[in-house]
């Protein structure tokens, strides 16, 4: 599906890639061609991100909050995960909004930095909570005993201090970067990245987030799932619930880095280098696929939000008995209501009557 949608922008790019070559030839530089389809597909992917991302959140930090409890470490991390997602399903209203208005921001400078800075935040924060998820469960499976001090929820909450330390100050360049433009049509732009004043620079500082914030934690987590693996094999975990939850753990993991991480920032830091250094005529009709397919993995990059809380339900610990549990409750609780009321209405009326059936002697 994801190569049919990507074949369909690259064609639809094509078909304006003559106009860009006419006005490089003017003005020197490529001019990229805002495709209809992005005025549909990203507020497409982002409806359904908030619709699904925020149930499921809901409900998972719910659980986290009321029925969780004591926290394991592995715990206090989904926690974590869970939050961030939140946080940023809730700025995405104004993303649909933005684009559904065709790129027309009007909601002032601060709250476009604001939405750019809570999208990255939750991008690279969840990148390092599963790196944290990973880690943890990488040390309970191959190193059960000598891990038992060391998976305390006191050093979870710590670790997770730190993660959030890291990720806004690491992030916090992008009030400087992103923010508002306007046109030359008089429409306010949103840069999700920045103006081409600071485009070097911008370039320089994607590549080191991409590198500290992406590249090394990837590496750690194919590093952990490689030994959970071995160990898993070679030790004898048939049927336990470890085994169950190890497993589903590093499918959905890497599968959310193979969709929703990797693309992102492959495309991103092209589309940058096409922006700085590919500015000749016969490279705008590469430039314009290059924007088109950024477009693209920038919808599948929030996708996270929607996967994150499957994740709690199949690899969290005791998540999916407790939440079966909690809905079971809920339902008993219900029905006693319900009885209740009826009851009280069967009461009510057998009142009625006698004080009818009084009055008529």
């Amino acid at each position: 599906m994801t190569e049919v949608l990507l074949s369909a922008v690259l064609n639809a790019t094509e078909t304006h890639s003559l106009v860009s070559n006419v006005t490089s030839n003017v003005t020197g530089k490529c001019s990229l061609t805002k495709t209809g389809f992005q005025f549909y597909y990203l507020p497409a992917v982002y409806i359904v991100v908030f619709i699904t991302g925020f149930l499921g959140n809901s409900v998972a930090i719910w659980m986290f909050v009321f029925h969780m409890r004591p926290w394991s470490g592995i715990s206090v991390y989904m926690f974590n995960l869970a939050l961030a997602d939140f946080l940023y399903v809730l700025t995405l209203p104004a993303l649909i909004f933005y684009y559904f208005n065709q790129t027309d921001w009007i909601f002032g400078d601060f709250m476009c930095k604001l939405q750019r800075f809570i999208f990255h935040v939750n991008l690279y924060g969840s990148i390092l909570f599963l790196t944290c998820i990973s880690v943890h469960r990488y040390t309970g499976v191959v190193y059960p005993l000598k891990s038992l001090g060391r998976l305390k929820k006191k050093n979870a909450v710590y670790i997770s201090a730190l993660v959030w330390v890291i990720v806004v100050i690491g992030i916090s360049p992008i009030f400087f970067y992103s923010g508002t433009e306007v046109r030359k049509v008089k429409t306010m732009a949103c840069y999700d990245t920045t103006v081409d004043n600071y485009l070097r620079s911008y370039f320089i500082y994607s590549m080191c987030t991409t590198i500290f914030l992406f590249c090394i934690p990837f590496i750690l987590i194919l590093g952990c799932y490689g030994l959970i693996v071995k160990a898993l094999i070679y030790k004898d975990l048939d049927n336990s619930p470890l085994r169950r939850k190890s497993i589903y753990l590093v499918i959905i993991v890497l599968a959310v880095f193979a969709v929703s991480y990797l693309p992102f920032h492959v495309m991103k830091n092209l589309n940058l280098r096409a922006r700085l250094d590919f500015q000749t005529p016969e490279m705008c009709a590469f430039n314009n696929r290059v924007y088109a397919t950024y477009q693209v993995t920038r919808g599948l990059a929030s996708l996270n939000s929607c996967v994150d809380p499957i994740l709690y339900f199949l690899a969290g610990d005791t998540f999916r008995r407790r939440l079966s549990r909690a809905t079971r409750k809920a339902s008993r609780r219900s029905e006693l209501n319900v009885q209740s009321k009826s009851e009280d209405m069967t009461l009510s009326i057998l009142s009625e009557c006698k004080q009818n059936g009084d009055t008529s002697l």
